[in-house]
């Protein structure tokens, strides 16, 4: 994902504090919302639903996407 477009979905994302699923580089996963974003350091601080508050670094993200609550 572009660096430009990804800052601008988070942003997005974080100003409606609407829930989303982050997939990572490594394989991982997170749901939840984005607590803070701090663009200088690229860096962010997520709250996911299972784990809590974890720090998620920009170029760890390959995929934002609206998180879809299945029952």
């Amino acid at each position: 994902m572009k660096r430009n477009d990804m800052k601008t979905k988070l942003n997005f994302y974080f100003k409606l504090q609407r829930k989303i699923h982050i997939s990572c580089s490594n394989g991982t996963f997170y749901n939840g919302t984005v607590l803070d974003l701090n663009s200088k350091k690229d860096l962010m601080v997520f709250m996911d639903k299972k784990i809590g508050e974890i720090p998620i670094l920009f170029e760890e993200i390959i995929k934002i996407e609206p998180y879809i609550n299945e029952k």
